[in-house]
């Protein structure tokens, strides 16, 4: 006869939690302006839009010290909570830092090389946690502030006939994975790098806000799982072409690898965005699709796709 604690424990997604706990806790509060669902959450202090989001990077499941540095892990751990903060709109400003280690990791030589990339983009690491633990662990805190007049960009906001852009190519995160598990010795620097040391999309997401684009998120589980999450809050479809892929990413990569940091944003006025970024000296925004008012609508070059990507089980 087998007990309780024979049997395997239920595993869930990410997404599942978060929707029964926001059923049983209801509004969020006074003065939040942007609560659970989003890339980061948007409070009112005073008269200051501030932009809060958190993400863990755990060893095994987000990285491997097989082949990330110190240096790496830092980029890492920074960049994911920057990206977040970017898909909102906002500017990120100060990081706190949570890091669990039983001694595999020089913990001071990893806290100075997050202080070192986030002052990279003009930010600061002004606190945080050290713990003992039987696995490592690092978890960071990110605030953001916004521009005067600038949009808070959510992933809700698409509307039909909106244009669906992607700040740059797909597939580089995983197409360097896959080398570095593989050991291919003709693994690019830039696919490596893209992987350890992913680049948050900072200056585009600001610009975005700037110009009132109507939706945004980052590509951090895949291309067609974040458009999905657009798609699905905005209650629009999707008609899309083709996608931009990484030199050397697969289709599937491009589609459903994540781990880019690039941006998705809808917007009804392309070109004024693409004209901003030229002005800024940064890639245009590549035009993967437009948005429709058939909310059961997901075409891919004409094809019936099925959303796909990365999912957090707990």
């Amino acid at each position: 006869m087998s007990s309780d604690q024979d049997q395997p424990k239920a595993e869930h997604s990410e997404f599942e939690v978060l929707a029964r706990f926001f059923e049983r806790t209801g509004s969020a509060g006074q003065g939040v302006l942007v609560g659970l669902g989003d890339d980061a959450a948007v409070v009112a202090i005073g008269d200051e839009r501030v932009a809060l989001c958190a993400d863990a990077l755990v060893n095994g499941v987000h990285f491997d010290l097989a082949y990330f540095s110190a240096a790496d892990l830092a980029a890492k751990a920074i960049a994911v909570n920057a990206s977040d903060i970017a898909a909102m709109g906002a500017i990120p400003k100060f990081y706190l830092s949570t890091i669990a280690s039983h001694g595999d990791l020089g913990v001071e030589e990893l806290l100075v090389a997050m202080a070192e990339e986030a002052g990279s983009h003009g930010a600061a690491l002004i606190g945080g946690d050290l713990v003992g633990s039987g696995e490592l662990s690092v978890s960071v805190s990110a605030v953001g502030i916004f521009e005067a007049g600038s949009a808070i960009l959510r992933r809700g906001g698409i509307r039909p006939g909106d244009a669906i852009l992607v700040t740059g190519p797909l597939g580089a995160s995983a197409r360097g994975l896959r080398g570095l598990l593989e050991k291919d010795p003709s693994l690019s620097p830039a696919a490596r790098e893209a992987h350890l040391r992913p680049k948050p999309q900072l200056a585009a997401g600001r610009i975005a806000a700037r110009l009132q684009a109507h939706a945004a998120i980052d590509v951090s589980d895949g291309l067609l799982a974040d458009l999905e999450h657009m798609l699905a809050a905005s209650g629009v479809g999707a008609d899309l072409g083709e996608i931009p892929r990484f030199e050397g990413a697969t289709r599937e990569e491009a589609l459903y690898g994540g781990e880019d940091y690039q941006l998705i944003i809808a917007t009804d006025k392309p070109a004024e965005l693409a004209a901003a970024f030229r002005s800024e000296a940064l890639q245009e925004p590549l035009v993967i699709g437009r948005a429709v008012s058939d909310a059961s609508l997901r075409l891919l070059q004409g094809h019936t796709y099925r959303p796909g990507g990365y999912t957090h089980r707990i």
